[in-house]
């Protein structure tokens, strides 16, 4: 079989999206653009490698069903970053075998849960991921939503409470994928209820603000576990991560069943998230920029009377980097979503949370490390407005690039 044609053009649309990117700036909470200095490991010799993260004894060796030779340094490196990463969220244990937050949410329920069992879980028109509940139910899993309160835009504390008492779910699961505010569950930690259960929480939306000590840690807020991508809010490699806050049972549970339904580490993309943190200052900047950028954006879109749902109405939690423009009528939401495609300003199409109907998500994690600063929010909120108002021109098509341009050459 002969494929070089078919080849040559996959290697000429790499180059041609390479040279687009230039010309766009990410506006969605969910894709980041790691330094390059940490991604040197994702093209090195230890791309392919197989080992463990499980430093081993002799005995353990000799009885074990299957070793791979020459990978201990690796082993010792990669236990190495899990310390970094447990002493970082303040928690007793880490694993960095998960590839995605999916991934995660499967494995982690895999291993912990017995069919049956009852779950707690933010429902998706309370901000969950879409994905969740579809992922519990095939595990077996009997599954009830957290009450929550639409026109506050927040879980519905006494209702919830009231709900936990009755069902007794052995798990709650705060996967918040879509939201405003840094919602703070500090009272579900402090209530005592009348049996326990093992809280968990994701933290891909919200991963540099924690570790940079801008949002209240999950682990203080009394959850158990939390399990967060790398890649999203952050910007490291693709890859999940699980911490615990204790060394316990339910983590050797958790960890049994990961070294079960995962095979190879990728032990290549767990060195870019340990040399991530060689950058813990820059990431301290990043934290604080990407979330007043995002309250900046929200208010000057307010200014220009373009649809966006304000924050600052729903309670005083801390603002997370999330923007909603809308709720529109559905082909008014996705007429606008690809007019700012061709402008550059590459946006997330959403069905928004809370009964709201359809709108845009925009998120300033990627477009604050790309270079987006305060001085540049007006005039971004600017050709929004003019996009929202009037259409698509070439002049703004022109300002547009020259704006990117300018926050991509830190102008």
């Amino acid at each position: 079989m002969n494929y070089k044609k078919e080849i040559l053009q996959i290697q000429n649309s790499l180059n041609d999206q390479s040279i687009s990117f230039q010309n766009t700036l990410i506006l969605n909470p969910v894709e980041n653009i790691p330094d390059q200095m940490i991604l040197e490991p994702c093209t090195s010799f230890i791309h392919g490698l197989y080992n463990t993260d499980t430093i081993k004894t002799d005995e353990d060796k000799i009885s074990a069903k299957i070793l791979f030779s020459g990978r201990e340094q690796i082993t010792k490196d990669i236990n190495k970053i899990y310390s970094m990463w447990s002493e970082i969220l303040g928690g007793e244990a880490v694993s960095m075998r998960l590839l995605s937050g999916l991934h995660a949410h499967i494995i982690i329920f895999m291993s912990i849960t017995d069919i049956g069992q009852k779950v707690m879980a933010l429902p998706e028109k309370a901000g969950g991921h879409v994905s969740s509940y579809a992922i519990l139910k095939r595990l077996g899993l009997d599954v009830i939503d957290m009450p929550y309160d639409s026109i506050n835009m927040r879980i519905n504390k006494e209702q919830c409470i009231s709900d936990i008492e009755t069902f007794k779910p052995d798990i709650i699961f705060i996967d918040r994928s879509e939201g405003l505010v840094y919602e703070d569950f500090t009272w579900l930690g402090e209530y005592k209820f009348n049996h326990s259960c093992y809280k968990i929480f994701d933290a891909s939306q919200y991963l540099t603000n924690i570790i940079c000590n801008d949002y209240i840690n999950p682990f203080d807020m009394g959850f158990d576990l939390i399990l967060s991508t790398l890649h999203k809010n952050l910007p490291g490699p693709q890859r999940a991560l699980v911490c615990s806050k204790r060394n316990d049972t339910m983590w050797k549970k958790l960890k049994a069943g990961i070294s079960t339904y995962v095979s190879n580490m990728h032990a290549f993309s767990i060195y870019s998230a340990g040399l991530i943190l060689d950058n813990y200052n820059d990431l301290k900047n990043l934290s604080k920029e990407m979330l007043s950028n995002a309250c900046k954006l929200e208010e000057y879109l307010a200014t220009y009377q373009v649809p966006v749902i304000q924050r600052t109405l729903f309670g005083k939690d801390s603002p997370t980097h999330h923007c909603w423009v809308g709720p529109m009528e559905q082909r008014q939401a996705y007429n606008l979503f690809i007019l700012l495609e061709q402008l550059g300003l590459l946006t997330n199409y959403r069905l928004l949370p809370y009964d709201l109907g359809y709108g845009l998500r925009l998120g300033t994690s990627c477009a604050t490390k790309c270079g987006l600063s305060e001085k540049h929010i007006p005039e971004l909120a600017y050709i929004i407005n003019k996009a929202y108002s009037n259409g698509y021109s070439i002049a703004l098509k022109n300002q547009a690039t020259d704006l990117i341009k300018k926050i991509k050459t830190n102008y």
